[in-house]
């Protein structure tokens, strides 16, 4: 027999979904929703949001150690599943909470676990000008792809080193703290307190080369935009990356992370505790043209600080069964090199075909990472190349995409960009 306490969890859902449908807010957000209203003047609502991506592909492997081909991988696994919820409350309050679960392959021993990913509280003090949050929070600095919506991507997925210590002082490029947020003319502005999450080693333990230490000093980090022409909604913590020409955005911004004593490293005079400083500029462009087409364009510039010769590896769920013992620096199956001290340009440019509404529309994209990270004696350069099919607007969208991979191999003893290899992967995404 179903007990009280599951009937009480069920029941409220079901009317959410099935009431929620029948009060959509189209001109609010212009996306099928799960929302209804708690006041008769709409100054009240909740709504939720459900979210699956999808990979299926194939990755030609980094070669071993010794330069011997390790061939390649068919998968397919879950980047993302997720279920958020949302209340606002009479012009004053705003509470966000996100669970869900990431990167999930034919590896996975066990059950997979789901986690919170945002849990935050926000005060608006004065409407679209000054709100103040506290919590589990994406409110972040360093750039607009450090504060990127997950649903509205060009291209298939964020580069790795859009969240330069995820994995590190953040879970899953959230932390805890205080921001503040708004609006003011055209300057967007969100800044932060945050206590990062504890990692890395004590400072009497063997150190080899500069790496994370614990500590517990606060970050501060912030991002500030100027929005040229017309204003993008900043309830929800994220940016588009693709707005499809829904509107006329050109916003210049700019950004830091700073994480003071957050590393350490042996040095000939004993012990050096380095900070973590980021900063990056960036643009973003999406405008409509002419016959319903679309522009989308995004540069950066990233400058990252850990210290000297800091530089670390990852790869999107990585299924190689490769031996790690007999494996480049870098890693086995798609490693690469991601973060590290150095710099790092980013550039994305997409057009969406003409057509009439959002429905079975066609997106060709192309995006390039130039990478030059201080650890290597040699800067890289990479690129992805694919096409988004708009079933049904970002709701339901499939993309095809491939992507190039640098490989660094050691050649008289410097870190040198030998070759390349590259994956294709197939993202099928559906949220209501």
């Amino acid at each position: 027999m179903m007990k009280l306490t599951n009937l009480k969890i069920i029941i409220p859902l079901f009317f959410l979904i099935f009431f929620g449908s029948k009060l959509l807010a189209q001109d609010e957000l212009n996306q099928p929703n799960l929302r209804f209203y708690l006041s008769e003047d709409k100054s009240s609502y909740a709504g939720a949001v459900f979210v699956n991506q999808i990979w299926t592909r194939y990755i030609w492997n980094n070669p071993d150690a010794l330069g011997n081909d390790m061939g390649g991988d068919f998968d397919v696994a879950i980047r993302r599943s997720r279920a958020i919820f949302y209340t606002y409350l009479f012009d004053k309050v705003f509470m966000y909470t996100m669970l869900g679960s990431d990167g999930h392959s034919f590896k996975l021993q066990g059950n997979p676990a789901v986690s919170l990913y945002n849990a935050q509280t926000e005060y608006i003090f004065v409407k679209e000008k000054f709100h103040l949050g506290f919590g589990l929070t994406t409110w972040n600095g360093l750039s607009r792809y450090n504060n990127c919506k997950l649903l509205e991507y060009l291209v298939v997925d964020n580069p790795v080193f859009a969240f330069p210590v995820a994995g590190r002082h953040d879970k899953f490029g959230r932390q805890l703290g205080i921001y503040a947020k708004g609006t003011i003319s055209k300057l967007h502005y969100r800044a932060s307190v945050a206590k990062p999450f504890r990692y890395g080693v004590n400072e009497n333990d063997q150190i080899q080369k500069v790496t994370e230490r614990l500590n517990s000093n606060l970050a501060l980090k912030g991002y500030f935009s100027w929005q040229f022409l017309d204003k993008e909604g900043t309830l929800m913590p994220y940016m588009t990356m693709n707005n499809l020409g829904r509107q006329r955005i050109f916003n210049v911004g700019g950004g830091f992370y700073y994480h003071p004593e957050a590393m350490v490293q042996k040095t000939v005079d004993g012990i050096d505790y380095p900070d973590i400083f980021l900063f990056a500029v960036d643009a973003f462009l999406d405008i409509p043209l002419t016959n319903g087409a679309a522009l989308t364009s995004y540069l950066a510039f990233n400058n990252y600080n850990f210290g000297e010769n800091y530089i670390r590896s990852a790869g999107a769920i990585n299924v190689s069964l490769a031996n790690p013992n007999s494996a480049l620096a870098q890693g086995i199956g798609n490693s690469e090199w991601e973060v590290g001290t150095g710099q790092i340009i980013r550039g994305e440019f997409g057009y969406l075909l003409p057509g009439n509404g959002m429905k079975n529309r066609f997106q060709p994209y192309g995006a390039f990472s130039w990478k030059n990270f201080e650890a290597l004696n040699e800067a890289s350069v990479q690129f992805d190349a694919g096409i988004n099919w708009l079933m049904n607007s970002h709701n339901l969208k499939w993309t095809l995409q491939y992507s190039s991979r640098p490989i660094y191999t050691a050649v008289d003893g410097n870190s040198k960009w030998t070759e390349s290899k590259g994956q294709f992967l197939l993202q099928t995404q559906i949220y209501f």
